[in-house]
């Protein structure tokens, strides 16, 4: 670790360039304004009983295009794409990775039906700690499983602190990551460009908040089960 993050105290948020944010705050800030949070929160579950699983909103678009920095999980090759906007302090993000996304997984994505896409979409206003985490994230996918840091990250978000710096370190060393060139991509904000990629996708596409997901060109709004996202999966397939 760099003296300069010791000498602030372990566990504690350094204090980041307001710049560094700037554009994906002012992003979550345009969505907000036009309705798309509820409540206070990234985004309110409603009781099951509807395909859509909330009534926050679906549609057809254009669909997300996947690129070459995209973190593809499955078949490259399946008839079904899924992308998922989210946001790593977003409690109904962490619900459905931790509830939810381990059935869907085995069902449809190791079964090779689909090919699963995560990008970032930090609500900034709301959730202090949702740009770092994603940087985070991104800096420790150049050392280790994207998807395992992703894991451990919402495995753990019982509370804020699970966020702190410290703690998106910690995480990345726990799965092999050197601590020191994390802390060379992380200091430096060298993932901020790659997070606000994802963030100006998810704008293009109108997302306004999370988890936000796309299965094919088809938009779903709000927190899924397995069970209901896997039946926008069979309508899909022709089932």
């Amino acid at each position: 670790m760099g003296s300069a993050r010791s000498k602030v105290g372990r566990g504690l948020a350094r204090r980041r360039p307001a710049s560094v944010y700037l554009l994906a705050t002012a992003a979550a800030a345009m969505f907000m304004a036009a309705g798309g949070m509820s409540g206070g929160t990234c985004n309110v579950p409603q009781p099951p009983g509807n395909s859509n699983g909330n009534g926050n909103g679906t549609g057809n678009t254009g669909g997300p295009q996947i690129t070459s920095s995209d973190h593809v999980l499955g078949n490259a090759s399946a008839p079904v794409t899924v992308v998922e906007y989210s946001d790593l302090e977003c409690p109904f993000c962490g619900r459905f990775a931790r509830q939810e996304f381990p059935t869907f997984k085995a069902n449809y994505i190791d079964t090779g039906k689909v090919r699963f896409v995560y990008r970032h979409f930090p609500l900034t206003n709301i959730h202090p700690r949702a740009q770092p985490a994603a940087e985070a994230s991104e800096c420790a996918g150049d050392q280790v499983d994207f998807y395992a840091y992703i894991e451990e990250v919402f495995s753990n978000s019982s509370d804020t602190s699970t966020l702190s710096d410290e703690s998106l370190r910690d995480y990345a060393v726990g799965l092999g990551a050197s601590g020191a060139t994390f802390d060379t991509c992380f200091d430096g904000n060298a993932k901020a460009g790659r997070v606000q990629q994802d963030v100006n996708s998810g704008a293009a596409l109108g997302v306004s908040s999370t988890p936000t997901f796309f299965v094919n060109s088809r938009r779903i709004a709000g927190f899924q089960t397995a069970a209901q996202l896997g039946a926008a999966v069979d309508q899909e397939m022709g089932g």
